[in-house]
C-alpha cells in the first residue's frame, strides 16, 4: 500500500476523475443502493427508519431486553437507572454502533453509551452531544501496560489511581493529572488515544449490546474535560484503529461497493487521507473490490481494511457480483434490425 501523508483530503474531484473513466459503461447501471432499515430488536413491531430509530417515542419501547452483565453500575454513581433514563438500547445486530454515535450527535444528548460485551463494559460519556471520553472499570483492558510517558512516575501514585479507576471507571490518566502528577495537556491526549483504541475494538466484537442513559449528573466529574464535537471524524479515527479485520469481516473480492441512499453525502463530510480520499473515488456501483484494489495498487487485506471502514459507517453496502451493473437489453425492434443487416 502506498504511504499516505496523513493529510485530509477532499473527496470531489478524485470522485470526478475517476468516474469520468468509466462513465460509458456505467450512465446505464441500476444497482440498487438503499439503506437496509433496521430491525426490531424482540417484537413484530414495525421497523424503524434508519435516521429516526432513536425518536424519543421508542425510547421505553417494550423490546428492551434486559442487559446480559448488570447495568446498574456506572462510572460515577451506582444509582440504579429508571427506565425513563433509557434512551435507547439494542444489539448492535440490529442498531449499529455508527448509528448510535449520530443518534447521540445528532440528538444533543448528555448521558452514558454503554457496550456490554464478552469482557468489561465499556462506557463512553457525551454532553451536548459532544463525546467527553470512554473508559472501562478494566484498567488493564483500558492500558494494559504503563506508558513510556510514566515511565518515571512513582508506582505508588500509579497504583492508586489505577484503583481508583476500577472503583469509579474515571480514567487513570485524568486523576494523575487532577493530583499534578502529570501534566493536563498530556493527560487530555492519552485519555483521547487509548479511548479511541479501546471503543475500536467494539466495532469487531460479533454481538454487542448498546444501551444510552440519559443522566446529566453523570457529568457532574467530567465537568472539566472538554469535549469532541466531530463524532463522525471521531468514529472514522476508531476504526482506523481496528486490527484483524478479515478474522470475522470478510469482503469477497468479487463483491461491488455501492454508496447507500446518503452515503455519497456523508462520505464528502469526513477528514479523509489521500488513500482514504482514492479509495471512495471508486465506489461507482460496478466496480468489484478485486477490480479497486488492482486500480490502486493495493493488496486485497489493504482494500478490505478500508472498506470496512466506510461499510462500517454506512457509506457503503457490499453487493454480490450479480448484482453488477448489465448493458441496456436492446428493444426487439432492434434486435430484429440487427438480425436482418447479418442475413444481407
Amino acid at each position: 500500500m502506498r504511504k499516505s501523508s496523513g493529510e485530509p483530503k477532499s473527496i470531489e474531484a478524485e470522485i470526478e476523475s475517476s468516474n469520468s473513466e468509466e462513465r460509458d459503461q456505467t450512465d446505464d447501471s441500476d444497482v440498487p443502493q438503499a439503506d437496509t432499515p433496521a430491525q426490531d430488536a424482540a417484537t413484530d413491531a414495525e421497523p424503524a427508519q434508519s435516521e429516526d430509530w432513536w425518536s424519543m417515542s421508542q425510547q421505553t419501547a417494550d423490546w428492551a431486553e434486559p442487559a446480559p452483565v448488570d447495568p446498574t453500575e456506572d462510572v460515577s454513581t451506582t444509582n440504579e437507572p429508571r427506565t425513563a433514563d433509557v434512551y435507547f438500547c439494542g444489539h448492535t445486530t440490529f442498531f449499529p454502533l455508527n448509528r448510535a454515535l449520530q443518534a447521540i450527535s445528532k440528538e444533543k444528548l448528555t448521558g452514558l453509551l454503554r457496550s456490554f460485551w464478552e469482557q468489561e463494559p465499556i462506557d463512553l460519556l457525551a454532553r451536548d452531544g459532544e463525546i467527553i471520553f470512554v473508559t472501562t472499570r478494566d484498567p488493564e483492558l483500558y492500558c494494559p501496560e504503563t506508558p513510556a510517558l510514566l515511565s518515571d512516575l512513582d508506582v505508588v501514585v500509579l497504583a492508586r489511581a489505577r484503583d481508583q479507576q476500577r472503583e469509579t471507571g474515571t480514567p487513570f490518566f485524568l486523576t494523575l493529572a487532577r493530583e499534578e502528577s502529570m501534566g493536563r495537556e498530556a493527560a487530555m491526549e492519552q485519555m483521547q488515544q487509548f479511548g479511541q483504541k479501546l471503543f475500536s475494538q467494539l466495532w469487531m466484537a460479533p454481538k454487542v449490546w448498546i444501551m444510552f442513559e440519559k443522566k446529566a449528573n453523570l457529568l457532574a466529574d467530567a465537568a472539566d474535560v472538554p469535549g469532541e464535537p466531530n463524532v463522525r471524524d471521531w468514529a472514522l479515527d476508531t476504526l482506523r484503529l481496528v486490527e484483524h479485520i478479515d478474522e470475522t469481516a470478510h469482503f469477497e473480492p468479487a463483491s461491488i461497493p455501492a454508496y447507500t441512499r446518503d452515503g455519497f453525502e456523508r462520505v464528502q463530510k469526513l477528514k479523509l487521507t489521500p488513500d482514504e480520499a482514492q479509495f471512495a473515488s471508486q465506489f461507482n456501483g460496478a466496480r468489484s473490490v478485486q477490480q479497486i484494489a488492482k486500480n490502486l495498487r493495493l493488496d486485497l487485506k489493504s482494500a478490505r481494511q478500508m472498506l470496512f471502514r466506510f461499510v462500517a459507517l454506512e457509506i457503503v453496502e457490499c453487493w454480490p457480483a450479480s448484482t453488477a451493473a448489465k448493458p441496456e437489453q436492446q428493444s426487439i425492434f432492434q434486435r430484429f434490425g440487427r438480425t436482418a443487416r447479418r442475413d444481407r
